[in-house]
């Protein structure tokens, strides 16, 4: 029973210390970022996510920091990090914008089908774990109103109690699945960003092959295939060309 309650102690210790220490670094990074000592908030914050710590809030305030250094592919790195856990956030949806409007390349996008639009704007409304809570929340009133209809003794109440019942576990259902569709945009994310100043594509993964186009930095790309050194990539456009990996960056 000691060395269970030494083990507990042990560990409640430690995470006190991580996050006083890791409270400690965010506000010195806040601080240095107020005084205009971008580099050093620049260097807090990659130590933090180095150290396993990641946040949406930490990738925009990353963001921030290398705007202010004029460093417009890594700022719209993170911001596109940022975007990725908090899609429908205005702050980081904003500056977003603002670091592109910097970039060379604007490529006009493919349009999309309204009704695949329209699903991502609702899956998009939330963060994974915000429809994880709605969805066990909508599972718990069903399971509720299920039993509620079991033991009812009205016939117009148990209709009510079980017609609800299922519409709530129907929408528990749906917003499951949307919170499996935003992890898995996460998870499984093949965007990337250009962070060498002009980058030629071509048209197969050899030096040799023929130059297709120029892309800059700061661009958004998608990855379709790797090969070695290269990358085939794809842009909003619909052009499609290899270029080395060492030029992009994951988002």
């Amino acid at each position: 029973m000691k060395n269970i309650l030494l083990i507990i102690f042990t560990v409640f210790v430690s995470f006190s210390s991580f996050a006083l220490s890791t409270n400690a670094a965010l506000d010195s990074a806040t601080s240095s970022y107020k005084r205009g000592d971008y580099e050093k908030s620049v260097k807090i914050y990659e130590t933090l996510l180095s150290e396993g710590m990641e946040s949406a809030t930490l990738y925009y305030n990353l963001g921030n920091s290398y705007f202010r250094l004029k460093n417009i592919p890594e700022a719209i790195l993170n911001f596109e990090r940022a975007k990725l856990l908090s899609p429908e956030d205005e702050d980081i949806n904003f500056n977003l914008t603002l670091a592109s409007g910097f970039i060379v390349d604007k490529a006009n996008p493919i349009p999309e089908f309204f009704v695949y639009t329209w699903i991502k704007s609702i899956v998009n409304t939330f963060t994974v774990n915000i429809w994880s809570v709605v969805s066990l929340t909508l599972f718990v009133l069903s399971l509720f109103l299920i039993i509620a209809f079991l033991f009812s003794g009205k016939v117009s109440m148990r209709k009510l109690f079980f017609w609800t019942g299922i519409l709530f576990l129907l929408l528990s259902i749906t917003s499951t699945v949307f919170a499996i569709k935003c992890r898995s945009d996460i998870v499984n994310n093949n965007s990337a960003i250009v962070m060498q100043a002009v980058s030629t594509a071509k048209s197969s993964p050899n030096e040799n092959s023929t130059d297709l186009f120029i892309i800059h930095e700061g661009t958004k790309v998608t990855i379709s295939e790797e090969l070695d050194d290269w990358t085939e990539i794809k842009l909003a456009d619909g052009n499609v060309g290899w270029i080395k990996s060492k030029d992009i960056e994951k988002i």
